[in-house]
């Protein structure tokens, strides 16, 4: 994952030099923490986890960094049912799709290659060259016994 954090940082790098914007040792710390140390996160939870480390980085400075890794490719952000937002790191992933349990907010990735074929499909049937897909399955834990039960509000 080191490999992939040293492009996330020489394209961040070139990204800011393009918009003229300033390097920071705070977007560095960010960029750090989502390369190498969280999977899927809310904002929120970045923002704790940099705290928990003793960073003392604002939480609009999260925000605002989250708004520019999407904007340069280094972030992808995902809008699910009920309004959540999670963000997951771009670089170094394959094409992948999410199951999201309702009751509990676990993410399950998985890569199925026949929804190449059905996404194929798709763009035939609507005269539409398929460029990517993202697909979000909701489901409910089936696990009696799941740790996470009840900690989040169930989506709509």
């Amino acid at each position: 994952m080191a490999d992939w954090l040293a492009e996330a940082q020489k394209r961040l790098e070139q990204y800011l030099t393009q918009q003229g914007l300033r390097r920071t040792q705070e977007r560095r710390h960010i960029l750090e923490a989502i390369y190498q140390e969280l999977a899927h996160f809310d904002a929120e939870t970045l923002y704790r986890h940099l705290q928990e480390k003793g960073y003392k980085i604002s939480r609009a400075t999260v925000y605002n960094s989250l708004e520019l890794f999407v904007a340069c490719g280094l972030v992808k952000r995902y809008s699910f049912a009920g309004g959540r937002m999670l963000y997951e790191r771009s670089l170094g992933r394959r094409q992948h799709d999410h199951l999201i349990c309702e009751e509990c907010g676990e993410i399950q990735e998985f890569c199925d290659p026949s929804l190449g074929a059905v996404t194929e499909a798709v763009g035939r049937l609507f005269s539409m060259e398929p460029v990517r897909h993202e697909l979000v399955i909701y489901a409910r834990c089936a696990r009696p016994d799941c740790p996470n039960k009840n900690k989040l509000l169930p989506l709509p």
